[in-house]
């Protein structure tokens, strides 16, 4: 099957289990688990014309009744309002919440802003009604100016500034 017709399937499954998953409030309520495993999903979050967030991932469980796509292999990459890149991020698993396309990036982290900023950490966040990409666990930084490690970050990606928190020391080079 070709890509596109098995995106096409698993989102015309999704919106089925989501259906299922709201159908009559008036009747009784039997609780079950609806879910959805896709091999290969690509999501991309939209705002008008405007392709602001695609997320691929190798595996993903979808969970209509809660939102939430749970990933494998993960590489996110976030455009800004002018289809600028704004940030990119790779890791071994994580959470999208595809209403909202807050996600949570886990297990070795990588990533690198759209200044340059190359960062590794255990775990990220991104809150896309603020704009923030952050973490509070110990991470490594590089850009043009040099390497440096801190107790966390945070991105403020409409303002494009890239903050080190508590502890930050500058990494020498041999």
């Amino acid at each position: 099957m070709l890509a596109p017709e098995r995106l096409r399937l698993a989102a015309t499954a999704l919106l089925s289990l989501c259906a299922l998953a709201s159908l009559g409030a008036d009747a009784p309520q039997r609780r079950f688990s609806s879910s959805l495993r896709v091999t290969g999903m690509t999501f991309v979050g939209t705002r008008g014309s405007v392709n602001e967030l695609v997320l691929h991932a190798t595996r993903a469980v979808l969970r209509p009744e809660t939102n939430l796509a749970l990933l494998e292999d993960v590489r996110v990459s976030a455009l800004d309002s002018k289809s600028e890149r704004s940030f990119d991020v790779s890791c071994e698993h994580g959470e999208l919440d595809v209403e909202t396309n807050d996600f949570l990036a886990e297990g070795d982290v990588r990533g690198t802003t759209g200044e340059g900023q190359r960062y590794t950490t255990r775990w990220v966040r991104y809150d896309h009604e603020r704009g923030l990409l952050y973490t509070d666990a110990p991470v490594a930084m590089e850009d043009a100016t040099g390497s440096f490690r801190g107790d966390g970050f945070r991105y403020d990606t409409r303002r494009r500034s890239f903050r080190l928190l508590g502890n930050v020391s500058v990494v020498q080079k041999p």
